[in-house]
């Protein structure tokens, strides 16, 4: 069964431009352990979203992030505001093409640049993997707007997913 860490690895992959990253590398861009990034890989692998070589099943991962991921990793909003890392359409990946009125969503963290509604990240460590790699960051806004978009931000969203692949 897919787990929320598993996205986040699933998103570093999309992000590794392609290399075969080993799992210290994987473990360093997502900022999980190294055991959790194996077991990540190995579940990834057991639902056909990547292959033997951690390289994405492009078909099978479009399927599951545009139909699955928002039922399997709902999107969550706290309570007030909060200061942190722009997300979902906020984030740079999006924010040209998605004109805000009012409060953003924000990834809750320290060194955050935004405030907004506090949107909980699809894993702890997302926040500070975004901060270390924009490809990630982009992938995991995407995953976002995926997750608890409107009709428009999930369009989008989809034709991103295909632009990475």
């Amino acid at each position: 069964m897919i787990k929320n860490q598993d996205i986040l690895v699933l998103a570093t992959l999309m992000g590794g431009g392609g290399e075969n990253l080993s799992y210290a590398k994987i473990a360093d861009k997502s900022k999980l352990s190294v055991s959790e990034s194996f077991a990540a890989v190995n579940r990834l692998k057991e639902a056909s979203l990547i292959n033997s070589e951690k390289r994405i099943n492009r078909t099978n991962a479009i399927e599951f992030l545009t139909h699955a991921l928002r039922y399997i990793c709902p999107a969550s909003y706290g309570s007030g505001t909060a200061t942190g890392i722009p997300a979902a359409y906020a984030a740079p990946v999006a924010a040209d093409d998605f004109a805000v009125a009012g409060e953003i969503p924000v990834w809750p963290c320290d060194g955050g640049n935004a405030t907004g509604r506090p949107l909980e990240p699809i894993y702890p460590s997302a926040p500070r993997a975004a901060a270390a790699d924009r490809r990630v960051y982009d992938n995991l806004a995407i995953f976002d707007m995926l997750r608890c978009g409107r009709l428009r931000e999930r369009a989008f969203a989809e034709e991103k997913l295909r632009e990475v692949f």
